[in-house]
């Protein structure tokens, strides 16, 4: 793909999303409304013309990348285009949008399809968490924004809401950005990144992941007492319970051994009177994405996973002070809470404030 085309594609959309996003003119009435959607429907057509370019030099770009990849899945190429182009137009939509409400919506489907391109990639771990933090937290701290927004009473002239909320900050710097961002990872996908260290084989990935098994004790046990009974089913016969026990309770730690030729692994039992026993480790026990994305966060980035801790543990502390309801309290109890007489309802302690005094009916403070 010419990189000059592609980024006049690119100046094309930014082109039209600053037609859509920039403020509205001074015009009021059917005047400033008809000026305002006109501008609104040039912008949209030069986005639908950027991104209808985008999909007609994409697909060959991609399939020219994947021509010499034998692990190459076709559909799974179609699926990112897909929800690629679906996440998009919400992104567009939600930023263009002058109602609060339905840039939520959109929100939450630039979140979906955004989890739905990490599927395609197999990285389960980071849709799901990226629906979990996105869902319960960020979109939790818009609704605040909702409900402190001031909302046009007609959704066709939104001069009736605040100017924070009419006019966008920044669109310009808003839209370069967007622009550089967006024509430096479509760049990327069509031609690729060099490599910055060396690709893994099949055989190196094995093994690390063998040893990131080595690095997982109890889940090792596991593992090992599962294979266990399994051989000794195969075979007919069964495990003693002493053993089994034994294995899953620590007080025989399982050695793993990987053979580099065959890829093989099987975990070595040294019991206390002196049997040697090893057991054969099935592929299924491999630690998954979710596995190895825990060991990793754990054993190289215990501090970042610490800060990231403290920050959400603020951010629920500030949402608790933000949703804390204000009572007004009257006179009466204002006096009752430092401790002194009410001025009213004073027939309910005889005729004085509290039990016990003398009334003041009498003196003139009722």
């Amino acid at each position: 793909m010419d990189p000059v085309l592609l980024y006049l594609i690119c100046l094309l959309g930014a082109a039209g999303l600053y037609l859509l996003v920039r403020p509205a003119g001074p015009g009021r009435g059917e005047a400033g409304r008809m000026s305002m959607r006109a501008t609104r429907t040039l912008g949209a057509v030069l986005g639908v013309a950027a991104l209808g370019g985008l999909l007609i030099q994409l697909p060959a770009s991609v399939r020219d990348a994947a021509a010499g990849d034998e692990s190459a899945r076709p559909v799974a190429h179609g699926f990112m285009l897909v929800f690629a182009v679906i996440a998009v137009m919400a992104a567009v939509r939600m930023v263009a949008s002058t109602r609060p409400v339905y840039a939520a919506l959109w929100f939450v489907i630039v979140v979906l399809a955004s989890a739905a391109l990490f599927l395609v990639l197999e990285a389960e771990f980071l849709a799901f968490a990226l629906v979990i933090v996105y869902a319960g937290a960020i979109l939790i701290t818009y609704m605040f924004v909702l409900m402190l927004a001031q909302q046009s009473p007609d959704p066709a002239d939104p001069a009736g809401q605040a100017a924070y909320d009419r006019a966008p900050r920044e669109p310009a710097a808003g839209v370069v950005v967007g622009l550089l961002l967006i024509a430096l990872l479509t760049r990327l996908v069509s031609e690729g990144v060099p490599p910055l260290v060396p690709r893994a084989t099949d055989r190196m990935a094995a093994i690390e992941a063998w040893e990131r098994l080595e690095s997982m004790p109890g889940h090792l046990r596991t593992a090992t007492a599962e294979a266990l009974v399994a051989e000794a089913s195969a075979r007919g016969g069964t495990v003693a319970e002493a053993d089994l026990a034994a294995v899953r309770t620590g007080d025989v730690l399982p050695v793993l051994e990987v053979d580099h030729a065959t890829l093989a692994a099987s975990a070595v039992l040294r019991f206390g009177d002196g049997r040697i026993v090893t057991v054969p480790l099935d592929d299924a026990f491999i630690p998954d994405n979710v596995q190895s994305v825990g060991l990793a966060l754990i054993t190289r980035f215990p501090a970042s996973l610490e800060i990231a801790g403290i920050i959400l543990l603020m951010a629920m502390f500030g949402a608790v002070i933000l949703a804390r309801r204000q009572i007004e309290l009257t006179e009466d109890e204002k006096r009752e809470a430092a401790g002194m007489a009410r001025l009213g309802h004073h027939d309910e302690a005889g005729e004085g404030g509290r039990p016990g005094e003398p009334g003041l009916q009498g003196e003139g403070l009722t």
